[in-house]
């Protein structure tokens, strides 16, 4: 009870740095359930795809970049662990240049060979049938919707028509948010001629995933192989997105770690004369520490609840206002890291003017104006 008395005396401090905890926590989750979010949308789409390796340029550093030439794709052809090739491309066409009044910012264009292995978990979730001509396209659920379009309508893309053969559902944020179209449209858009962005690899059964990576390795020296799993942890702008988030995060922690030793260290100094009365009454140093220390704590843990909601809901807006296609990911763990950093900064903030106030003397602190 004396600690919430405590806090409450400067009820204004304290809420200044109770809501600079809660704005740090907030940032801390909002960009690691927005960044996770995006890695898992990848990781699915990689695990949807039932492909075990994929077919990309050795020196792409990204995957838009990537040019997997077709003797390339010939060659893994011809390997005997490889059962099928699919090969893909993909791009992004601005809302501007649909001709569509729409809230899109842009439209995801994925290039596939018409009913290619890829395309068959869209059977079973699409009204409408998929693509066999290429001025036809299948699109999604989101996109759909947000350029306001149904089976059998046409949109304009490249400067010719496409008509909307079928409409598919995604869990896949930025594949709901785009549109699958012939692989030759997307070629020819991109002057990639025969090439494409990258393979799906599918390998017979029991085949050896190692011997098709040493097997292009020493065959097509300009091409590689990695498994589908690995894909998010293969290119760099996905590890600077991680880099970025951990950045965000030392910020925050450091605000506000210096928030409560700010706001401790005044408390301690205002309130001289009664931690002297109280070490005079009979009080330890070891339980003026506590005293201070759960303080801390408490202005900590009550930020880090608020950070929590607030981070959750700033994730939510930021994808809301953000180009379609970017996902958040929440877990037990993430929250409950949030509210562990929470609590630690209140704790390290507390802990000088927590040791500070001990070695306060009862007779000077008494004497203290």
């Amino acid at each position: 009870m004396l600690v919430f008395k405590n806090l409450l005396r400067r009820r204004t401090r304290t809420l200044l740095s109770l809501l600079g905890i809660a704005l740090g926590i907030a940032a801390i989750i909002a960009f690691h359930a927005v960044g996770r979010g995006f890695k898992d949308s990848l990781e699915r789409y990689m695990h949807e795809s039932d492909a075990e390796m994929l077919l990309i340029n050795r020196s792409a550093i990204a995957p838009e970049y990537s040019r997997v030439p077709k003797e390339g794709l010939d060659f893994v052809r011809g390997l005997p662990e490889v059962e099928h090739v699919s090969p893909g491309s993909f791009t992004v066409v601005r809302s501007g240049a649909l001709k569509i009044k729409t809230p899109m910012k842009m439209l995801f264009v994925f290039g596939r060979i018409p009913k290619d292995r890829p395309l068959k978990k869209f059977e079973a979730k699409i009204q409408g049938r998929l693509y066999e001509k290429d001025d036809e396209m299948i699109m999604g659920a989101d996109a759909a919707y947000d350029l306001r379009l149904k089976v059998g309508d046409t949109l304009e893309l490249y400067g010719r028509p496409f008509r909307i053969v079928g409409i598919y559902t995604s869990n896949i944020r930025f594949e709901a948010a785009g549109c699958i179209v012939s692989l030759g449209v997307v070629q020819q858009q991109l002057n990639m001629g025969d090439a494409t962005s990258l393979a799906f690899l599918y390998l017979k059964a029991g085949a050896d995933s190692q011997k098709v990576r040493d097997a292009v390795d020493r065959g097509f020296g300009s091409l590689q192989t990695i498994r589908t799993a690995e894909f998010t942890s293969y290119y760099d702008q996905i590890e600077y997105i991680d880099w970025f988030v951990w950045i965000v995060t030392l910020v925050s922690v450091a605000v506000g770690g210096l928030g409560v030793l700010n706001t401790m260290l005044m408390a301690v100094s205002e309130r001289t004369r009664e931690i002297g009365t109280l070490r005079a009454v009979g009080w330890s140093r070891g339980r003026v520490i506590r005293m201070i220390l759960a303080e801390g704590t408490l202005i900590s843990a009550l930020g880090g609840l608020l950070g929590l909601a607030a981070g959750t809901a700033g994730a939510e807006v930021l994808i809301h206002w953000a180009p379609r296609g970017l996902d958040t990911l929440y877990t037990p763990l993430l929250f409950a890291e949030g509210f562990a950093i929470a609590v630690a900064l209140g704790f390290a903030g507390a802990l000088y003017p927590a040791w500070q106030a001990s070695r306060l003397s009862p007779i000077e602190a008494l004497k203290y104006e």
